[in-house]
Formats: structure tokens, sequence, C-alpha cells
């Protein structure tokens, strides 16, 4: 994939980040997001540009505060949803939770690790890597089938960690160091050379990632 560019967009505000899941009777899928986190989606839309979106591969997880991040994207970026191809994937949804109380298990992470523990009825990062790993395959081939340079995921949090992690081929230990990206955040993989290489978090071969935070452990 020569000259690739992949912009990878978290979600804009949604109602869970601002009250919390515990506070709402809604699906995960179901959320929606809140005012600011449409017009976050839309001033990322007027910082992308219509020309790169354009000539862009799109994917969006299928819940539904992604797919109104893209459509609040394309507004800011003066572009009808006919103007761009859009592929909806499930692989990209974030991890699933399950349906007990997910503060009661934050002890448990803390032993068995963050990437390991799988969420009692739901997923582990680990298990997020895994589809994520599939995804990233279609992909690749659809880079090679279209001769595309650009890309646009619209995904979430954990997600958005993990295909850097399996892009990048990082280590658990590595992905340990990735922070949450805020709400809106953009994060950019690209050939190094076309980067910033101190806003780079990692560099592996000829890819760099800018955009990425450090976690920072409490002390």
């Amino acid at each position: 994939m020569p000259n690739m560019t992949i912009k990878l967009l978290r979600h804009g505000e949604s109602l869970a980040n601002v009250v919390g899941d515990d506070q709402l009777a809604l699906a995960d899928h179901q959320i929606p997001l809140t005012e600011t986190g449409i017009t976050q989606a839309r001033a990322v839309g007027e910082t992308l540009g219509a020309e790169y979106l354009q000539d862009a591969l799109i994917y969006t997880s299928p819940f539904l505060r992604t797919r109104q991040t893209l459509t609040a994207l394309l507004e800011g970026a003066n572009l009808a949803p006919s103007q761009v191809l859009v592929r909806e994937d499930p692989r990209l949804r974030e991890v699933e939770h399950g349906y007990s109380d997910v503060k009661g298990q934050y002890c448990l992470i803390e032993t068995y690790g963050h990437f390991y523990y799988r969420y009692q009825g739901g997923e582990s990062p680990a298990d997020c890597y895994d589809r994520v790993s599939s995804f990233l395959a279609s992909f690749v081939r659809n880079i090679k089938k279209t001769s595309s340079k650009r890309a646009l995921i619209v995904t979430h949090g954990l997600a958005l960690r993990v295909f850097v992690m399996r892009f990048m081929h990082l280590t658990v230990e590595q992905f340990d160091l990735i922070a949450n990206p805020r709400n809106a955040d953009i994060i950019t993989i690209a050939n190094v050379q076309e980067l910033d290489k101190d806003n780079c978090l990692f560099i592996s071969g000829k890819w760099g990632v800018e955009g990425l935070r450090q976690y920072q452990h409490k002390s």
C-alpha cells in the first residue's frame, strides 16, 4: 500500500460520554450523539475537506453514534451522501461489554490485564483485535482493487486502538501505552516521511501513526 493515508476517527461526543452508560436505558448501538458531538463531527469534515473524502475508501461502524458522526462530517465538508461511497462494517463496532455491571469488573480487569480480560457476557480487547484483523484483510483487498490512496474509518475508541495495534504490529505492552482517543480525534497512519516524526507515538517500518496520546498511569 505505497503512499496510502488512513484517517481513523473516533465518533463525536455521545450521550453516554456525558451521563455514563449506566444511566441510559439504551442498547449500546442505539446511543446518539449530543449536539456537541454533531458540532465536533462537522468540524472534522471541514478539516478533512471534500477533496480528501470524495476519493477515499470510507468505512463506518453500524452504531448510531458513528453513523451520525459520518453524516455530520459530510455536512461539514459540504458533501451529499450520494457523492461518496460508504461501507458499513459490523467488525468496526465497539468492544462488547456484556450485560453485567462494567464498573464492578474493574478489579478483575486489573488482575487479568486490560487487553485479555473478557467482560462477562461480552468481549475482551483481544476478541476485538481478532475481528478488526479480519476487517483489515478485507480493507487491504479493497485498496488493491480500487487503487485508492486515501481512507477514512469512523469507529470507536477501543476498536481504533486495536486497528492501530494490528496495522503497526504493536505488542500488547505497546497497546497498553495508548490512551483512548478523545471524541472526534483524528488519528493518521501514513508513510512516516509524510508525518511529523516528533508527533508519532509509533513508527513501524515505513509507517508512522500520528495523533495518538500516551496513556498516563496513575501513581
